[in-house]
């Protein structure tokens, strides 16, 4: 069974999103117009990523207020010198981010869990 059916069942099931729809190779899980989950997975590669986009920010390009991901962004150092390197989690504060180590390793069936629990915290649900 393709990744994407579990994780769109889980993402249903969770009662947080108003539609969850796949799209390309991404799911789309909407908690309102303005504000969803996106998932994208690579099962070829293992590559994934995992981010809250609110599309109300003021800031130009990136929209997403917390996630994780396996890019190296070879660039920043604050990713660079975590253990977990290059797996992270990231969040806003503000227009800037923080970093931080991340256990997520792109096994996304099983990880949907704890992005599901990060979102709820995130709506205070």
């Amino acid at each position: 069974m393709p990744w994407y059916r579990d994780v769109k069942k889980k993402l249903e099931e969770s009662g947080i999103f108003l539609e969850v729809k796949v799209v390309g190779a991404k799911i789309r899980a909407f908690v309102s117009e303005t504000l969803f989950l996106e998932i994208y997975y690579d099962p070829t590669t293992g590559s994934y990523s995992y981010g809250l986009v609110d599309l109300t920010l003021p800031w130009e390009g990136d929209k997403r207020v917390i996630g994780w991901d396996d890019y190296p962004h070879e660039k920043i150092d604050e990713i660079r010198n975590l253990d977990s390197y290059p797996h992270h989690f990231q969040k806003r504060t503000g227009k800037e981010w923080v970093f931080e180590e991340s256990p997520m390793r792109g096994r996304v069936v099983e990880e949907i869990d704890i992005v599901i629990e990060a979102v709820k915290k995130y709506l205070k649900l």
